[in-house]
């Protein structure tokens, strides 16, 4: 997979789980709809950095 795909998906995970959490609890969507992307694109980040160092080894 490339780095891009990866890191997208990742944020699209995490920010549709937001979304979700926050229409569950009733609370405003815009915000936690953010976060859930920042969240999921330093994720996404990890696991890119994670798989080039084992490709490395």
């Amino acid at each position: 997979m490339k780095d891009k795909t990866i890191i997208s998906a990742a944020t699209l995970v995490t920010s549709l789980l937001a979304y979700w959490y926050a229409k569950s609890s009733e609370k405003d969507t815009g915000p936690m709809v953010m976060l859930g992307g920042f969240v999921g694109s330093i994720i996404g980040e990890q696991i890119v950095e994670h798989l080039q160092k084992k490709q490395k080894q």
